[in-house]
């Protein structure tokens, strides 16, 4: 079935293995009563139990480890889709014997009455991210089919994959539990030094990318993962961490990905699902396909620590969208100075002067995107497109025209311009409200004329 894609990413081998749960075997269950979790090698005659999670990028599982890793997992997926912590079916995770390591992760989703069945079938020692991976398909499967009856939805592999390395590059201390190691009185702990000198989640992404072309949209949403080699499994797990990091900067990202994930089973592919949740932001495929280019050369191109924040983005741009000048109220008096928003030059000046005015704005606009926090990334190149687009039309004329004398194109280009820029401007304040810091109003400055 297509929701493997995830699991089979990095070219596990093997077939899976079949099986009902043993008799005897007593199943743990998790916390929130979701997960319910069965473990073979304790029923084995003999057999001990493993001692949990192992060094390094392999992990040894357990009931134990399970219920409590399972939990986390699901914790740290809610807070970067906004999933909630309700759940409506049950996810029953069985832990094959020893014998059984070479078979692949088995996830099988069946429709029984009302309800969805999940089994999870894993082997006793696998892949860090292997496992990670296949928690956060089953939890992704459960949220889309909620609301389905139907059909079960088709997670796409950019989503699952882009989760997976979010939370291993963020999270995983938390999510990964050691083995205690120490007594204390009764308390048995592990310690562990961490060193966090760059907190950056998309270190490793970065580079990956700077070294290898960045993938185009269709190569991101139709890879080959039986194909993949090692080098090429890396290069699709740093572009979709990618574009599931941009897509979560977008106004309201994580309540969208949540969205994205529950249209799902309503379509018979993820692109219509996609547009139908993005619509406001992607009006097409074109329009996604222009952000996705305009983010992966922004990312490749610049260092993060040398970035603004978004509440010093917003104050940037704020100051940079006005006009600043000097205005006597009455003759003889001392210019005051004021500032007037850039609708303002467009409406009332005359065209020698609006043309300096915006080559000079779109020069600043160009110095301000190498540092421009992500979120911004692309408001600022709307804006960068309105003011070339508007200087293009003006300057087609040639002779300086007075503002009642302004030919019909011009002053209808003037008109557009401004209508665009007003629409920026309220993109602008629900941006920096998303973000928690303060913006300009684009049009609270009284109009006035040239200095």
């Amino acid at each position: 079935m297509k929701a493997w894609l995830a699991i089979l990413l990095l070219g596990l081998g093997g077939g899976a293995t079949q099986g009902s749960a043993a008799a005897g075997i007593q199943p743990l269950r998790s916390v929130s009563g979701q997960f319910l979790v069965s473990d073979f090698q304790a029923a084995t005659p003999g057999a001990s139990q493993a001692p949990g999670p192992s060094p390094g990028e392999r992990v040894t599982l357990t009931a134990p480890f399970l219920v409590v890793s399972c939990e986390r997992i699901k914790q740290a997926l809610a807070r970067e889709i906004a999933m909630g912590s309700g759940w409506r079916d049950l996810v029953h995770v069985i832990i094959r014997p020893a014998s059984a390591e070479n078979f692949v992760p088995l996830i099988k989703v069946e429709r029984l009455g009302g309800h969805w069945l999940y089994r999870v079938d894993l082997p006793r020692q696998m892949k860090s991210a292997v496992y990670f991976r296949t928690i956060i398909q089953v939890l992704l499967l459960e949220l889309a089919n909620r609301d389905s009856a139907e059909r079960s939805a088709e997670i796409p592999l950019w989503l699952s994959e882009g989760l997976t390395q979010k939370l291993l590059s963020s999270q995983q201390v938390e999510l990964v539990l050691p083995t205690p190691a120490l007594s204390i009185g009764s308390l048995r702990v592990t310690p562990r030094n961490l060193e966090v000198t760059d907190p950056d989640p998309l270190a490793r992404a970065r580079q990956i990318l700077q070294h290898r072309h960045p993938p185009t949209l269709a190569e991101l949403s139709w890879p080959a993962p039986e194909n993949f080699t090692p080098a090429d499994a890396g290069f699709f797990e740093a572009s979709a961490q990618l574009f599931v990091t941009e897509l979560r900067q977008l106004q309201h990202g994580d309540e969208g990905l949540s969205r994205f994930v529950r249209a799902l089973p309503r379509y018979f592919n993820w692109q219509s699902a996609f547009l139908e949740t993005y619509h406001a932001t992607f009006p097409n495929q074109l329009a996604l396909e222009k952000w996705w280019a305009l983010q992966v050369a922004f990312f490749v191109g610049h260092d993060h620590r040398q970035l603004w924040t978004p509440g010093e983005s917003a104050q940037k741009l704020d100051e940079l969208l006005r006009v600043t000048l000097a205005v006597r109220t009455r003759p003889g008096e001392l210019p005051v100075r004021t500032e007037v928003p850039l609708q303002t030059v467009l409406r009332e000046w005359d065209t020698v002067k609006q043309l300096q005015v915006v080559e000079e704005k779109g020069q600043d606009l160009r110095r301000l995107l190498p540092r421009v926090a992500p979120a911004y990334l692309e408001l600022v190149d709307n804006y960068l497109q309105v003011l070339a687009e508007f200087a293009k039309q003006r300057a087609r004329a040639t002779s300086t025209f007075g503002r009642m004398l302004l030919p019909s194109s011009a002053a209808k280009a003037a008109t557009v311009a401004i209508q665009k820029l007003d629409a920026l401007d309220q993109q602008r304040r629900e941006l920096a409200g998303t973000n928690g810091v303060g913006a300009g109003t684009g049009n609270t400055a009284a109009a006035a004329g040239p200095p």
